[in-house]
């Protein structure tokens, strides 16, 4: 069918890894009769998991999009990833959908990522719901996970509730028609029957409380429930719909993804009560009103992700905000002030692309072939510029210099790289200068070892990897007065001549440098002044203690004088360094180590090993709280040189399940030992 924009839905499925995830978005495209069977992850053909990687680590490590027509709705469904190290691929189906189903283990309950996943969905205001999984498994406790879904403040609703639990699961009932779905077997749709006798008073007893909680949905319902005490069901699917969207409660559902149980009555919800894209507004960046989905007006859209594909070449995922595209237009690309013209428009359906002539407002297609689209940046007409908000992610937490092993396969490696961090934008290059090293960073372990065993594959690149160095900073501790030094030097003809007086005193942290003429009496010319300049910022530049750059010193030029044959800019350049040496030598030099604001979240259980070798790491812990559920949270501050290998060992002291972010804080001083250290190992370098 050919969609409108009000009949369009595009949903992210998320959650922590395994807990079936891909195995939901395969069954229901078989109950949609996408496909004639639901197939297995272990089986490696399955629609969302289909990269090599994917299909060898038996884990979802891209998101993929797939679409089917329910009920009259067309529903855009992405896969993501339950990999904290892929959660770029889960913040780029974010921005392309409107509303999320969040899969919880009816064992596990809530996990670390289903809690960082919480709060991003939060970040964006993003509806929600929730689908309790695996309740066939021992120890499932479907009412157990509606408890401890309160402690996200978000109050949860019941849609579904279990007919049974564990080994005595035997389906599910459904609150908003009450009928009952028995499970059935895999490969089989479940169909409504009535409720079991034995379940009846259960099911009306959550029915009414499902009621009563749809009317804090609408305020006029709201009204009308405290003056009659109930409401119909089409009033209550009213209010689930605009609670919904408003974020006022979470819907939950359960079942069981493998026996393909609890699948219809989540499909129907999506279908008919989870928000259209014509009710939500576009972000623009600051200064340009937001935008609303709407087919009104001239096309314009969003790429929302790029990936390269080794038969269709480039793709580029675009999700149409206004207007409509359609195969040979010129669109105008405001970020490279480019006209770029659109060849075929493809609906994804994974790894399989399916022709169309039309894209509508709120849906999402497929172009490929055009290298100059990137991921963040917006597609329009040159007549009608607009510029929407870019991707909010994460910064990369693990870092390596990497090297190819064979020096002739280095800009190849260095290609290779660049194409990666164009399409992954948690992914980065770059090349420090102050180490003469080439650093990759992304989310983690996996991440980067996932990259380079893609590119060692493809391309035949071995690479070497090591710990990066760290970017110290050199300053100084004390002001020093009249510090005076004079260059001269005779070699026949003109000589070199130039005599600087300088006073030197510390500057607050993150002021870096200033110069200040406070000569008087001309005793050098203003002439001379950048050469002074230029020759202070190298001294700086090479640092004093063990070649760090030296960072917020000021320089005040009390006096000086010049010869009026031998003096240069080159003279008095040579004198300001040579001065500013001097001075370091007298004002108490010192190392300076970035520190960074470090968020932990683990299980309680772990918190003490946390804790523990935090400290090693001389950290100071500066907040901590539980975010429920047996989680919590430890922010502290840390020197970077100590977690250059945190990823790692921070899944080894929690075994895989910790996570942390950190972001740059500011410069510290370090002494002692740990100073002695890093100077002796400058040396050797």
């Amino acid at each position: 069918m050919m969609a409108d924009t009000n009949s369009i839905r595009n949903i992210a499925v998320c959650g922590h890894g395994s807990t079936g995830k891909t195995s939901l978005v395969e069954e229901i495209l078989f109950n949609a009769g996408v496909i004639s069977r639901a197939e297995t992850v272990e089986s490696g053909r399955t629609v969302s998991d289909f990269t090599e990687e994917e299909i060898e680590k038996k884990m979802s490590i891209h998101s993929s999009l797939s679409h089917f027509d329910w009920k009259g709705t067309k529903i855009n469904l992405f896969d993501t990833p339950g990999a904290s190290d892929f959660v770029g691929e889960v913040v780029s189906s974010f921005r392309a959908a409107e509303s999320a189903v969040v899969l919880v283990g009816a064992r596990s309950s809530l996990q670390i990522e289903t809690v960082k996943l919480w709060r991003r969905l939060n970040s964006r205001d993003m509806p929600r719901v929730v689908f309790v999984n695996k309740m066939e498994k021992e120890r499932a406790d479907f009412f157990k996970v509606l408890e401890d879904l309160s402690d996200f403040k978000l109050k949860p609703i019941a849609l579904t509730i279990p007919m049974g639990q564990g080994e005595d699961y035997k389906g599910l009932i459904n609150l908003l028609d009450m009928k009952a779905y028995p499970k059935g077997s895999a490969g089989k749709p479940e169909a409504a029957e009535e409720i079991p006798a034995e379940y009846k008073e259960q099911a009306q007893e959550y029915h009414d409380t499902m009621i009563e909680q749809a009317a804090v949905g609408d305020d006029d319902l709201t009204e009308k429930f405290f003056e009659e005490g109930t409401l119909s069901v089409e009033e209550a699917i009213q209010g689930l719909r605009e609670g919904l969207f408003d974020n006022k409660f979470i819907p939950v559902f359960c079942g069981s993804v493998l026996e393909n149980s609890g699948i219809v009555p989540l499909m129907d919800f999506m279908a008919q009560e989870s928000p259209a894209p014509g009710r939500v507004e576009e972000p623009c960046i600051s200064g340009e009103k937001a935008v609303m989905v709407s087919s009104d007006g001239p096309f314009s859209g969003v790429v929302f992700k790029t990936s390269l594909d080794k038969f269709a070449g480039k793709m580029s995922y675009i999700k149409v905000i206004t207007g409509k595209l359609t195969p040979g237009m010129e669109v105008y690309d405001p970020q490279e002030d480019k006209k770029i013209k659109i060849g075929k428009t493809y609906f994804s359906e994974g790894k399989d692309l399916k022709e169309t002539n039309e894209v509508v407002a709120g849906d999402l297609c497929v172009v490929t072939k055009i290298e100059d689209i990137k991921t963040n940046e917006t597609l329009c007409m040159a007549d009608n510029i607009i510029h929407f908000k870019a991707l909010a992610l994460p910064h990369p937490i693990h870092s390596l210099a990497i090297n190819a092993k064979n020096q002739k396969d280095e800009d190849k490696l260095a290609d290779q790289l660049h194409k990666v961090a164009e399409q992954d934008l948690t992914f980065t290059l770059a090349y420090n200068e102050e180490t003469k090293e080439t650093v990759i960073s992304g989310m983690g372990e996996l991440h980067i070892d996932t990259i380079l065993g893609k590119i060692l594959k493809e391309n035949k690149i071995e690479v070497t990897t090591r710990v990066p160095g760290v970017a110290y900073r050199e300053t100084i501790g004390k002001s020093v007065q009249n510090v005076e030094y004079t260059h001269k030097k005779q070699s026949g003809g003109h000589g070199q001549y130039g005599r600087v007086v300088i006073n030197v005193a510390p500057l607050e942290r993150g002021m870096d440098f200033s110069m200040n003429n406070a000569i008087k009496g001309g005793s050098i010319s203003k002439g001379y002044m950048p050469g002074i300049e230029k020759g202070l910022r190298e001294a700086m530049t090479e640092g004093f203690l063990a070649g760090y750059p030296m960072v917020d010193i000021g320089v005040t030029i009390v006096d000086g004088k010049e010869h009026p044959v031998d003096s240069s800019e080159m003279a008095f350049k040579l004198a300001a360094k040579q001065a500013l040496r001097t001075a370091f030598e007298q004002a108490k030099p010192s190392l300076l180590e970035p520190m960074v604001n470090l968020t932990v979240i683990v299980e309680d259980k772990f918190m003490g090993d946390v804790m523990s070798d935090l400290s090693s790491k001389r950290g100071a812990v500066t907040d901590q709280g539980s975010l429920g559920n047996g989680i919590t949270q430890i922010k502290a501050l840390v020197p970077q040189g100590e977690l250059l290998r945190y990823a790692i060992d921070l899944k080894s002291i929690t075994s895989g399940t910790g996570a942390f972010e950190m972001d740059f804080s500011h410069y510290n001083p370090v002494t002692g030992q740990v100073a002695q250290q890093i100077i002796a190992k400058r040396e050797q370098a």
